[in-house]
């Protein structure tokens, strides 16, 4: 029985040196949609992602910033080759996953940690990490296993700010009671 073969987008494109801003540009554009260098100025996305409309866009960009680009739609031809990109994916999207959770349980210490509960900055660190694994999420083209991961390391989060904030609200029902004539 054979594999299914999956069709791939390739961005080929070539920059001028100068200003190498356009460059940085690029090279940004292509991690946050979470493609994959084969080469220097080739990379690479599944044609089933949902990040392709944005390689389009980033293509028509390069353009614009003098440069030459164009969309190639690809199979491979050797199955063991493909096997190696789809290995290339996953290995850059459990990466990715790998950090998020060593943060994840970084933020979790300091949040048991703490003998205040939550503050504007905690806050911020959580709905920074929520956008993070949102990006990351999104980048996962090939199902990491490590999501599943990055997932249960958020809901201990909000699990612990939910014991917090009833924590809080006994707190603040004692006072209101104490309060009371």
């Amino acid at each position: 029985m054979a594999t299914a073969r999956i069709r791939w987008i390739a961005l080929n494109y070539n920059l001028p040196i100068n200003p190498s801003k356009n460059r940085v540009y690029v090279w940004r554009k292509l991690k946050d949609v979470g493609a994959v260098a084969v080469n220097q100025g080739i990379s690479l996305l599944p044609k089933g992602s949902k990040k392709v409309s944005e390689l389009v866009l980033l293509c028509e960009k390069i353009k614009s910033l003098g440069g030459e680009a164009a969309i190639i739609e690809m199979n491979f031809v050797n199955q063991k080759d493909e096997q190696a990109m789809i290995a290339r994916f996953e290995q850059q999207s459990e990466q990715e996953y790998n950090d998020l959770i060593a943060n994840c349980d970084n933020l979790l210490l300091k949040i048991k940690a703490r003998s205040s509960k939550l503050d504007e900055a905690t806050s911020g660190e959580i709905k920074r990490l929520v956008r993070q694994y949102g990006r990351a999420k999104s980048r996962n083209h090939f199902g990491a296993s490590a999501e599943t991961e990055m997932e249960k390391r958020i809901d201990r989060i909000f699990d612990r700010c939910v014991a917090d904030a009833s924590d809080f609200t006994g707190q603040l029902k004692k006072l209101i009671d104490k309060a009371k004539f």
